[in-house]
């Protein structure tokens, strides 16, 4: 083998990372602006600079593409709410270590999530929202001081927080903005209800 041969297969990967990852990027954008029914392959072929065709090379179909952008939130929500501190004090009021991590990933890829919890339509991700409302409401069931609370109660607060959570997604400001909030949101309402 030749260091030609091998220079030519390094420079040939890196230009399909590049393909790929302007894929991702275009996509992301397609399905943020669109969801994921209207939004379609020859557009994000489009915004990603490349023939229709190409994107298949890459992806199966539109769903695979959908699952490739939203899999940096994709998570196991009742992993994140049971997972042990590591002994180290709270970041968030009432929050442990993994939840807090867990969040901040979510607001770093706050676009991903709006698409994963709003704008999933049609996918097997439609019902991912209310599946993150059930587990923090098994979470706050599990935990919470006051044994007499109304179910209805404890489901309207998860429903809350995490509608609390998405506004924080769409208006975010930065990290320090988006941890402040997320403290001021934890206190209202896990102090509220006994956490």
């Amino acid at each position: 083998m030749n260091k030609s041969s091998g220079l030519e297969r390094g420079m040939a990967q890196v230009l399909k990372d590049e393909i790929r990852e302007n894929i991702l990027k275009a996509a992301l954008q397609e399905f943020y602006e669109k969801g994921y029914r209207p939004a379609a392959m020859r557009e994000i072929a489009g915004r990603a600079k490349i023939p229709t065709g190409l994107i298949y090379s890459y992806y199966k179909n539109k769903e695979s593409l959908f699952d490739a952008v939203l899999r940096p939130v994709l998570y196991d929500w009742e992993r994140v709410l049971t997972a042990r501190d590591d002994g180290h004090s709270e970041v968030v009021y009432g929050l442990s270590r993994a939840e807090t991590e867990c969040l901040l990933n979510l607001f770093e890829h706050r676009q991903e999530c709006i698409i994963l919890f709003d704008k999933s339509g049609g996918t097997k991700y439609e019902t991912e929202k209310d599946r993150f409302i059930a587990a923090i409401e098994e979470h706050l069931n599990k935990h919470k001081k006051d044994t007499d609370g109304d179910e209805i109660f404890i489901h309207i607060i998860a429903n809350n927080f995490v509608d609390g959570l998405m506004q924080v997604m769409y208006h975010y400001k930065g990290k320090e903005w988006a941890m402040m909030i997320l403290h001021k949101l934890s206190e209202m309402y896990l102090s509220g209800i006994g956490l």
